[in-house]
């Protein structure tokens, strides 16, 4: 008997990493980093409107002391732009954490944790660049608040290169880490100072993630363990002026068990979807999402976008979620499978409806790193791939928008 719509593993291969990638991949995986000595790990990717894209990633000892910050640029091509590059000026010490966004123009700015360069444990630094890669001033100090560790910063900018950087803080806010943020004008110069997004204070914040729209106005989310259950995810919404539009938010329906690595990615108009990883009813480890008007009303029900139980035993990572100006939107994570301790990397396409427009598909194999598209919707995903010696690489593989469905893991019955 044939049940609609339900989905079932189809065995097509042993080992999960043989899987051929489907989808409408543009070429194959390619290596970003050129400096292989050591390992190149915790990648990020942002993309202009153009589909010119720029990859951040951590380096170890390429700057002469523990980790650094490089970049690569690459024309809409996928071809490289330039030789890679070190962001941060400052290399006593390590840098890392680093997370990229870019203007419609391919102006971008590049946010990373440096330890103790703030003289207490961890800040928040930043460089500008112009579109051609040419630095836009000194590295900066984003944090006020320097006591304690400033770390794991998201950005987000505006067609217009308005940026905002939001970031975990310890202490700040009188109870272990919170969440917040610094607005800047596509000048670099700061819009009033640094202020708390969370509301809720007891226990920990933190992990955020930011997204704007073509005004300017941005959500930020992240985790916290306020749900009653282990850790859940939420989200505050602000105008372009940094005014806080309406209370802090849960994203999370299900609140049994922890919800964690909330992302979040928004469309021209506002309208934004948030993804993250956690336990549902009945299942474990899945990967969550949840459409928003631009109003901040729900859009439907949280939907699951893949679940542990149509896989291998696996444990699903960080999420990554991106959206293109009509709001169609791809969602990436990493997972862990207990029978082959590996990592790989998978990704779900869906139109601005919130229809699917695939089923999961393998990317690669490796640990998450970010997923950015143009406005048209073409997709780059970038991740660290671990190899036999123990150190890892930075790769990338770029899509068109249209992802048709992926047989070689799931069918229906």
């Amino acid at each position: 008997m044939r049940r609609a719509g339900r989905l079932v593993f189809v065995v097509l291969a042993l080992i999960p990493s043989a899987a051929s990638p489907q989808g409408n991949p543009l070429g194959g995986p390619f290596r970003v980093n050129t400096y292989t000595p050591g390992s190149q790990n915790s990648p990020a990717v942002a993309s202009d409107s153009s589909g010119n894209f720029v990859v951040v990633w951590a380096s170890h000892q390429q700057d002469g002391s523990q980790n650094g910050v490089f970049g690569q640029r690459f024309a809409d091509t996928g071809a490289p732009v330039g030789p890679e590059f070190r962001v941060n000026t400052y290399t006593t010490h390590s840098q890392g954490h680093a997370a990229v966004a870019s203007d419609s123009s391919g102006n971008f700015v590049v946010v990373w944790t440096s330890g103790l360069q703030d003289g207490s444990a961890s800040g928040v630094f930043g460089q500008r660049y112009a579109s051609s890669g040419t630095p836009l001033g000194p590295e900066f100090r984003v944090n006020t608040y320097t006591a304690g560790e400033q770390d794991y910063p998201g950005v987000a900018s505006d067609p217009t290169g308005s940026v905002v950087v939001v970031w975990s803080s310890d202490g700040q806010d009188g109870s272990s880490f919170g969440v917040f943020g610094q607005r800047y004008a596509n000048s670099g110069a700061p819009l009033g100072g640094e202020f708390p997004v969370n509301t809720y204070t007891t226990g920990g914040q933190s992990v955020p993630s930011i997204a704007s729209d073509s005004l300017g106005n941005f959500v930020v989310v992240w985790e916290s363990g306020q749900d009653g259950s282990g850790k859940g995810a939420f989200g505050q919404r602000y105008s372009s002026s940094g005014a806080p539009l309406g209370p802090e938010f849960r994203i999370n329906t299900f609140t049994t068990g922890p919800q964690s690595f909330p992302a979040v990615a928004s469309d021209s108009s506002g309208n934004f979807v948030v993804a993250w990883s956690g336990d549902g009813p009945g299942k474990y480890d899945l990967i969550f999402g949840q459409r928003y008007a631009r109003s901040g009303a729900p859009l439907d029900s949280q939907f699951v976008v893949a679940t542990a139980q149509t896989f291998y035993p696996r444990f699903p990572r960080a999420t990554s979620v991106t959206s293109d100006s009509s709001g169609n939107f791809v969602v990436a994570w990493s997972d862990y499978y207990g029978v082959y301790r590996i990592y790989e990397v998978f990704a779900r396409t869906y139109a601005s409806s919130g229809a699917p427009i695939s089923a999961p598909f393998l990317v690669g194999g490796g640990s998450m790193g970010g997923v950015a598209s143009d406005s048209t919707g073409n997709a780059m995903v970038v991740w660290s791939n671990l190899g036999q010696d123990g150190s890892s690489e930075v790769f990338g593989r770029r899509y068109s928008p249209i992802f048709p469905v992926e047989l070689m893991h799931f069918g229906v019955e």
